[in-house]
């Protein structure tokens, strides 16, 4: 039921107004500062957010080009798209248009994921709106839903998938327009699904899997046959439009990778309070284990990406809306809940499947495998790997089960009763992420820059790549599998607004890459590398450098990789 007596608008502004203190609240607002990049440029618990920003200083200094989002010092010369760095396209093409007028060091991500958690407090404050509470039930619930810890855990690590949001929008809508099957009733859809496919393609499953919810309902309610498909496929189409424009398909070969089922979410995701560079994220719940996958000697592959805490608050009030909902439904509750299901199965359906995915093809608990799903490898490898880091998509189960928490609170209370219940859920919440939240703090605010669980130190300890940066305009990485100072060698060349081929985006076109490093190899045996460029080699191509030395080449030997320059 939507309250049509409150003006929306002003709940919205209300909502962001709390998303603005909560994110205040954790972070300051030192990285709300563009020109300060100190807290992100190396990192942040581990190296991916150094990705993001090279891929935005990079994309800077490349000529515009079509699709909009590539950038040619990416990949040099080819070039990528910074949708593989996870530079948050919009905003990366927007600010680019200004790039005369911006300062040299120039950081938007703290503006992003401020933005994230003020939209994600506008529209948590519209979802309670819906059930007629009062203003101060929408602000608790707006706060409820900033302090999500499957957000905050996203948040300057990966900051892309910080917009939570767009999950709350499309449930708004979802639950909003519901029986209405018109073009307005789904237009809403077609935004949120477009404007998905600009911040990171990995909300497209949660957006369209809400869209296709409220379709299959309306195609099966509503006898809506032939406009529900339309809707999908019009939306579909359009989203694949943005998403050409904006570069998310420029990259050769397959857009799959491998991972996904090692990057998945364990059975006891939802009460584990462990996650990337903080051993536990409750004050209260001690960690459980998660399976760990050794795929070689050296590297093992955890479920960390299954993150899906729901938090103390959360999971203590479970008990408690179940007894509310008994208690208020207790003549009718079997013909209730079976009511429930009937008027809401198409978001049940999404939610099931997407939590599936996200289980993975083995489903474990804790430290066992549990069974097997029969799941072709040619769809792991093909289709499923597009999402490889599949741990994620448990988000929306987070979400509906703290969203029939809050309803069961707000629907079968008195206002005044709902409120001092949502205070308490609020105020467990957060002193069982007082440990966390006092870590991010202490270290965005300056109090405590060298933390063991946040700071990431260098993996390049020579000033050689610094005057190396300096000299060259380009450097080439002639050598896989990627690791991680590939991402320092880029950064050093990006703020020197050079060209790099390091292979450090999420995404590398293999056979481009390939082709390139066979050049690059051939004009060195052929005595014809330019002067301004620089190649690199790792240990074991120590006999390819001595024969590049033994042909007048400069071989440098720093932090373990050969350079070779003329």
């Amino acid at each position: 039921m939507v309250n049509k007596k409150r003006n929306k608008a002003f709940v919205f502004i209300l909502g962001m107004l709390i998303g603005r203190i909560v994110f205040v609240t954790i972070y300051g607002t030192g990285i709300l500062d563009v020109t300060n990049d100190s807290l992100i440029a190396n990192g942040y618990i581990e190296k991916d957010m150094m990705q993001h920003y090279t891929g935005w200083m990079l994309f800077r200094n490349s000529p515009w080009q079509f699709p909009l989002g590539v950038g040619q010092n990416i990949a040099y010369p080819y070039g990528s798209a910074v949708s593989y760095t996870d530079s948050i396209p919009l905003f990366a093409v927007f600010f680019k248009i200004f790039n005369n007028f911006l300062p040299e060091t120039f950081q938007y991500f703290g503006l992003f994921v401020i933005l994230c958690f003020m939209l994600q407090g506008g529209f948590a404050a519209l979802l309670a709106d819906m059930f007629n509470t009062d203003l101060l039930g929408d602000c608790l619930v707006a706060a409820i839903l900033t302090f999500s810890p499957v957000m905050i855990e996203r948040a300057f690590r990966h900051c892309s998938l910080t917009a939570h949001f767009l999950v709350l929008a499309a449930l708004y809508y979802y639950f909003r327009n519901k029986g209405r099957n018109d073009i307005k009733g789904l237009m809403p859809f077609f935004i949120i699904n477009a404007l998905a496919i600009t911040i990171h393609p990995y909300f497209l499953p949660f957006t369209f899997g809400i869209m296709f919810a409220f379709c299959l309902e309306n195609f099966i309610l509503h006898k809506k046959f032939i406009s529900s498909v339309m809707y999908i496929i019009s939306s579909i189409a359009c989203t694949l439009l943005v998403g050409y424009a904006i570069g998310a398909f420029y990259v050769g070969g397959s857009m799959s990778s491998i991972g996904y089922g090692l990057y998945s979410m364990n059975l006891n995701a939802l009460f584990n309070p462990i996650s990337q560079g903080f051993d536990n994220w409750s004050s209260v719940l001690e960690i459980k284990p998660n399976f760990s996958y050794q795929t070689t000697a050296s590297a093992w592959y955890g479920q960390i990406e299954g993150f899906n805490y729901l938090g103390l608050g959360v999971l203590a009030f479970i008990p408690v809306s179940v007894l509310l909902f008994v208690v208020k439904r207790k003549k009718n509750i079997f013909r209730d809940i079976l009511e429930f299901v009937l008027h809401n199965f198409g978001i049940i359906f999404s939610t099931a499947a997407l939590t599936i995915f996200a289980l993975g093809d083995w489903i474990t608990y804790g430290g066992l495998k549990i069974f097997r799903l029969p799941i072709p490898d040619s769809i792991i490898f093909g289709i499923f790997g597009i999402f490889r880091a599949n741990g994620r998509f448990g988000w929306l189960l987070v979400y509906m089960i703290v969203g029939v928490v809050i309803y069961c609170i707000l629907s079968y209370v008195p206002v005044k009763v709902s409120a001092v219940l949502l205070a308490v859920l609020l105020v467990l919440q957060s002193y069982d992420m007082r440990g966390v939240i006092s870590d991010k703090k202490a270290y965005f605010t300056g109090e405590s820059r060298y933390s063991a669980t946040q700071d990431v130190p260098a993996l390049l300890k020579s000033s050689f790549w610094d005057t190396a940066a300096q000299q060259f305009d380009v450097v080439y990485r002639t050598y896989e599998p990627v690791d991680n100072k590939c991402i320092e060698i880029a950064q050093k060349f990006a703020a020197e607004g050079k060209g790099v081929n390091t292979a450090f985006e999420a995404r590398v076109d293999h056979d481009a890459f390939a082709a390139m490093a066979q050049d690059v190899r051939q004009r060195i045996l052929n005595g014809e590398l330019e002067e301004n460029v620089l190649v690199l080699l790792i240990d074991c191509d120590e006999e390819f450098a001595k024969t590049a030395e033994s042909n007048g080449y400069t071989v440098s030997f720093v932090d373990n990789i050969y350079a070779i320059n003329s």
